[in-house]
């Protein structure tokens, strides 16, 4: 992929190169509905926007309903989600890639930002936690109900133009090397994370016994 000036906005835009054209043809397919189908383009923005906001609500729900070992876990899918999270920080750092709406393609339903678009934060984030969880064996119902969320959110930011398909793989790849690193050093991190909790119990435990 090669980006040259526009010659009317100034902003740099694609020469479509093989695997960017096999994007685009993907995204227009996944976008072209949006704006005319009211059902879809509800449930679209409800994940494009509300996926992440799920996870959190969950995964802070759990806590106070589960035991020790359970909030152990949560917080290790977390730490997953935080490494993702990083990890596409670093590779912003040094890659751009526009969004669709950017370069005059598709159909946006969520007004966003001008920044680049690889990989959707929103989805890395979700997703790192229920790779993780899928990885360790030690939660997979949960992992497989964040997995629908993190598919339903990556679909959802691509139907309402906001990202390009290859943005969730960027997202898939991430996702699985942040949740790696965790679960090789887990045994490291579990005893600093019983140290956390126990420091919640001191502080909080009267409040909600």
């Amino acid at each position: 992929m090669q980006l040259v000036e526009g010659a009317d906005t100034g902003l740099k835009v694609m020469e479509m190169s093989g695997i960017e054209a096999i994007n685009s043809e993907i995204f227009r397919w996944i976008n072209r509905p949006a704006g005319r189908e009211p059902a879809l383009d509800y449930i679209a923005t409800f994940f494009a926007e509300g996926g992440l906001y799920i996870l959190i609500v969950l995964l802070v729900l759990l806590w106070f309903a589960v035991d020790k070992e359970r909030r152990n876990e949560l917080l290790l899918a977390t730490e997953a989600s935080l490494s993702g999270l990083l990890l596409n920080f670093v590779i912003t750092l040094f890659y751009f890639h526009p969004r669709p709406f950017m370069i005059g393609t598709g159909h946006l339903l969520i007004p966003h930002e001008a920044e680049t678009s690889f990989p959707s934060d929103h989805v890395t984030v979700i997703l790192s936690a229920s790779v993780y969880l899928l990885l360790s064996g030690q939660w997979i119902s949960l992992g497989m109900v964040l997995l629908v969320i993190a598919i339903l959110t990556a679909w959802g930011r691509v139907y309402c133009g906001i990202h390009f398909p290859f943005d969730m793989l960027g997202s898939l790849a991430v996702s699985f090397i942040a949740s790696l690193f965790i679960y090789i050093t887990h045994p490291v991190i579990r005893p600093l994370n019983r140290k956390i909790i126990r420091l919640y119990d001191i502080i909080f435990g009267r409040f909600i016994s």
